[in-house]
């Protein structure tokens, strides 16, 4: 067979939605290889699963804002079930914030109310109610992030993708300074038109390597599950303190915690970290004290991946020819997954992409003397 038009690494939410945004289109060729069994394995399958579409940054808030009207609405035939469930999020906002939420809230009429105590124990009766901009954002609530994946890699096959598990990439392969594919595991090489890194933590790891100035942050971040109790609403929403670091919501007849902790980890030693346990515990204690000795039914970590600045890496390397990156995401992975998919593809098939383009260049992180 010919080398594919375009060579995605990584099956997670960034391959996929490049994926089926670039096929879709009729691009070309796509082969998509994911080092596990199983696609989506990693980041794709260990987040929170929420649509929170306040972020500080521009760039990524725009591209929130985007996926939210697809995931709201999806092409017929995207997905037999609902992505997403709009129950709202409860969000307080850190005085330093306040200036760019109000104006962001200001384009979202009847979308974000704030909230005083009563109507904040009305809503959250599960939460201590400490005095701070609590706001709701109605339309921001909980995603079924293994269905918008599943939707993103099953419409990308039947548009012509091919995805390729079990299938490891050790190395790119370079040429002078252009990535002409990668070598695998196995030894095997393959080829291919453009190399795209949608490989999340392992992204920065296998640019380096093969000489990229780029450098990316995977952070680990762990999760709890509390055991199931019959007083928890599912529709209650989710509530997120930006102030304090700590969100919940209702999950699997539990509820979700996490206290927003950051380790900077190799991704391939990214493990569990008893001693968060107790930092999430101390959180629920003074957020939920009802819930403080509820219990761990689940507790997970995984790996979020940042530049050097907040916003994302998408486009090309500015010193290796050939190498195109989707990553950095910073745990905003499956809230922009549909928009970073269709940035992506814009600038692999030399659409203008508008501001948004510059904003997440690579070119802007890197070390070397152009």
């Amino acid at each position: 067979m010919p080398p594919p038009d375009y060579l995605i690494i990584g099956g997670g939410i960034a391959g996929a939605a490049t994926a089926w945004f670039l096929a879709q289109r009729g691009a070309g060729s796509i082969l998509v290889l994911d080092r596990e069994p199983e696609l989506g394995a990693h980041s794709t399958a260990k987040n929170a699963g929420i649509l929170r579409t306040w972020i500080v940054d521009d760039s990524t808030r725009a591209l929130a804002d985007e996926s939210l009207r697809f995931l709201s609405a999806p092409p017929e035939g995207f997905s037999e079930v609902p992505l997403l469930d709009p129950c709202g999020l409860v969000l307080e906002i850190p005085d330093a914030q306040r200036a760019d939420f109000d104006a962001w809230a200001a384009q979202r009429p009847g979308g974000v109310v704030p909230l005083d105590e009563a109507a904040f124990r009305e809503r959250l009766p599960h939460v201590s109610w400490r005095p701070g901009h609590w706001f709701l954002i109605a339309d921001d609530g909980r995603l079924d992030a293994a269905a918008i994946h599943a939707a993103f890699v099953s419409g990308a096959r039947q548009a012509g993708a091919s995805f390729r598990t079990g299938a490891g990439v050790r190395e790119l392969l370079v040429e002078g300074h252009a990535v002409r594919g990668v070598r695998l595991d196995d030894g095997r090489e393959l080829t291919a038109g453009r190399t795209i890194l949608a490989a999340g933590g392992w992204a920065g790891k296998l640019g380096r390597a093969a000489g990229s100035s780029l450098t990316l942050h995977p952070r680990r971040r762990h999760l709890l599950v509390t055991a199931i109790d019959d007083q928890i609403d599912a529709r209650w929403p989710v509530v997120w303190s930006d102030r304090d670091k700590f969100y919940a919501r209702p999950e699997s007849g539990g509820m979700l915690l996490c206290a927003c902790d950051e380790t900077e980890v190799d991704p391939d030693e990214c493990r569990l970290e008893p001693d968060v346990l107790g930092a999430i515990a101390a959180r629920a204690e003074a957020h939920l004290p009802r819930f403080a000795d509820a219990g761990a039914a689940h507790y997970w970590c995984g790996m979020r991946t940042f530049a050097d600045d907040p916003r994302f890496t998408i486009g090309d390397d500015p010193e290796l020819t050939g190498l195109f990156w989707v990553a950095a995401l910073g745990g905003h992975g499956m809230t922009t997954s549909a928009a970073v998919g269709r940035l992506a593809a814009d600038i692999l098939t030399g659409l203008d992409a508008g501001p948004l383009a510059n904003a997440v260049a690579p070119r802007r992180a890197s070390t070397a003397v152009l």
